[in-house]
């Protein structure tokens, strides 16, 4: 699709979307990873016309749901999610819907991450009705307490959910990391009985490889979906813990 890249910096962090030509409204897509930035243009080539937005971010802070202790030696995840969801509600869709003429309806948005930004996605998809599709691709799904809380936390009718994971992640790394197979598995099985539209996409390779091409994989499926959503049956609040 044709539009254009816009920059500029909020509340300390770098941020860029990609709009594209016309009037909108025009569905919106938020994208949770890293250095990302010039990779917008390529990525809508292929798409619907949606409005793709990233925003800077610290995963082991920005990404995590509540503190726990690292992978490593060292490590510390602070659980500083909510702070950057407050980034991504107050801030960033406000001014997305102004001046780029993103959607407001919850229906034609959602939010994708990669490793701790996909677990991110899918707990910001219930923490209100900002997004209706949440995307998870090579996500750490084995952060401590998450499947219990997830299952917890059912889905809203109408709510879609994108899964993916690299075929030799859970052959590698520290025993948590080695967890996330039979995480992605666990969590694909439970969207699925509730009825969610999902799938799980195996890609080739580790935690590290052919990001890029997952990231247009993961597009590929949820751009039309958010660009051709009708509005939600029978969805009601769902009460935030």
């Amino acid at each position: 699709m044709k539009g254009l890249l816009h920059t500029w910096r909020q509340e300390g962090r770098s941020c860029a979307c990609w709009v594209p030509e016309g009037p909108g409204p025009f569905p919106l897509l938020v994208l949770c990873g890293w250095h990302l930035e010039d990779k917008l243009p390529l990525f809508a080539r292929e798409l619907p016309s949606v409005l793709l937005f990233f925003g800077e971010a610290q995963g082991d802070r920005d990404f995590t749901l509540w503190p726990a202790a690292g992978v490593r030696e060292g490590e510390q995840f602070s659980g500083g999610g909510e702070g950057y969801l407050r980034f991504l509600t107050e801030g960033i869709l406000p001014r997305l819907e102004g001046e780029f003429h993103a959607s407001s309806q919850p229906e034609h948005r959602g939010i994708l991450g990669y490793s701790l930004g996909g677990l991110f996605a899918l707990w910001a998809q219930g923490q209100g009705e900002w997004f209706s599709l949440a995307g998870s691709l090579s996500g750490s799904l084995w952060y401590p307490h998450w499947l219990a809380y997830m299952e917890q936390h059912p889905p809203r009718p109408g709510e879609k959910v994108y899964l993916s994971l690299g075929d030799r992640e859970e052959f590698g790394g520290p025993p948590l990391l080695r967890t996330v197979g039979d995480c992605t598995r666990r969590a694909y099985a439970f969207y699925r009985q509730q009825g969610v539209d999902t799938v799980l996409e195996w890609n080739k390779g580790g935690h590290g490889k052919g990001v890029e091409g997952r990231w247009k994989k993961a597009l590929a499926w949820a751009a039309p979906r958010v660009a051709s959503a009708p509005p939600p049956q029978g969805a009601g609040p769902r009460t935030k813990e």
